[in-house]
């Protein structure tokens, strides 16, 4: 749709005004400070991704152990997200109304020790409760980071960071799998979880005196009550932003669409190829990996054209979506050898996560600074509960009735058309959206 074709611009929601920071064209910090803030959070991020896919390795040894099934194993990775769920609101709130970075570095611990405690599990409950407080601790780190991230750096470089920062999760979830994969084999998938926990916590500890901004109050900006705005009125704001809404939905559809080839594509390469768990973790690694070229790279592109076109973080992610779905429906409808199945599911792996930055963007500047948090909790809460927890559920109740070939095929087809319906819904209401932001300078402490 032209802009031309939009529809007239609505006043924003009287209650709570909309306003994003703008940390005029220099870094929140200074350039050094923020840089070392940012190295931390990117590095505990790579922890987070990695205690949070490596169980994708070591499902081969716990099913020989336990004999499970792939419902019960899709199940331990959606019960890690469903305790993300359950908790992410809560995060948002200490967020708001205390330190972003300090509550980051106190979930790293968190997560890291539950993480560890998984080794000492002696049954798939145990081992379900284990993941679920994994999930618990993770429940607010993206949120935090993404709020921090675009305070701290200047606009023109907005996407780049948050680039670099996505980047950190191919690089964990590929550490995961590939570390999980050989300590499980050498040493026992018990070992694995215990031996991935430890640098997260480390690198927890030491976030906890990073650098940090002044909290924003929306009544500092709308002239209200000392009251904040109760949860139906956060919602409301997000509900009035219909761009913003359809990023969210974008990004969930995304997930239904990946997460369940990337945790049941070790499974797939021993099942139907004969290949050995290790070196088929180091396959699953390798897909993972090239998402940390083109993340940052996603979004360099994306930060030069905007400058020329605002919809530009909506463009791009379009015409990657309808070129990831043809890739991976073709791996697991069309060809059937190894090399053609592995070479388009890592083609399409590249291409959908250069593209990534665009929507998330967008969470962070349609809102006002002090919703930020809120903003990204809700864009991580939607992209779970209709993503991530019922992908690999999904994924496991359709092998056991038509085989893991042919879930994963529906899975990517279904997930790929949703996500290019939201992202093309989501250009629509783009522009009128965005003229409705204010602008609002954040303080460092």
């Amino acid at each position: 749709m032209s802009a031309a074709a939009l529809p007239a611009t609505p006043p924003a929601p009287a209650s709570v005004p909309a306003a994003v920071a703008a940390p005029a064209n220099d870094y929140l910090f200074g350039r050094r400070r923020t840089v070392q803030t940012f190295s931390l959070l990117c590095l505990l991020m790579v922890f987070d991704f990695a205690d949070r896919m490596i169980l994708a390795a070591l499902i081969p040894s716990i099913k020989a152990e336990w004999h499970i099934t792939d419902a019960t194993a899709g199940m331990l990775s959606s019960i890690l997200t469903l305790g993300m769920v359950l908790c992410a609101f809560p995060a948002s709130i200490a967020i708001e109304r205390w330190s972003r970075v300090k509550t980051a570095s106190i979930m790293g611990v968190v997560w890291s020790l539950a993480s560890a405690a998984g080794g000492l599990a002696g049954s798939v409950t145990q081992l379900a409760a284990s993941r679920a407080l994994v999930g618990a601790g993770e429940a607010g780190y993206a949120p935090v980071s993404y709020t921090w991230i675009s305070a701290a750096f200047p606009k023109r470089r907005r996407q780049l960071a948050l680039g670099l920062f996505s980047s950190a999760q191919p690089i964990g979830m590929a550490l995961g799998v590939a570390l999980g994969g050989y300590v499980a084999t050498h040493y026992g998938w018990r070992h694995a979880l215990g031996i991935m926990a430890l640098p997260g916590l480390l690198i927890a500890l030491w976030l906890y005196r990073g650098q940090d901004y002044q909290t924003v109050s929306v009544r500092e900006i709308a002239g209200k009550s000392p009251a904040e705005p109760a949860l139906r009125g956060r919602l409301a704001v997000i509900a009035g932003t219909p761009s913003l809404v359809f990023a969210y939905l974008s990004a969930a559809m995304g997930t239904l669409q990946w997460v369940p080839a990337v945790f049941f594509l070790p499974t797939y390469l021993n099942r139907f190829h004969d290949i050995p768990v290790q070196q088929a973790s180091f396959m699953t690694s390798g897909v993972m990996l090239l998402s940390i070229v083109g993340v940052p790279l996603g979004g360099w592109v994306m930060d030069h054209y905007n400058r020329r076109n605002e919809v530009a973080k909506l463009l791009f992610p379009i015409v990657a979506s309808l070129a990831a779905t043809i890739m991976l429906g073709s791996a697991f409808g069309i060809v059937h050898g190894l090399a053609w199945q592995y070479g388009l599911v890592i083609a399409g792996a590249f291409v959908v996560s250069a593209a990534g930055t665009g929507p998330l963007a967008m969470t962070q500047e349609l809102v006002h600074p002090a919703f930020r948090p809120f903003s990204a909790t809700c864009a991580v809460v939607t992209l779970h509960l209709l993503g991530s927890v019922p992908g690999p559920v999904l994924a496991g109740l359709l092998s056991n009735h038509f085989g893991l070939n042919d879930a994963l095929l529906y899975l990517a087809l279904a997930g790929g058309a949703l996500q290019l319906t939201t992202l093309l819904l989501a250009l629509r209401y783009y522009r009128r959206d965005l003229r409705n932001v204010a602008q609002h300078q954040l303080q460092p402490l």
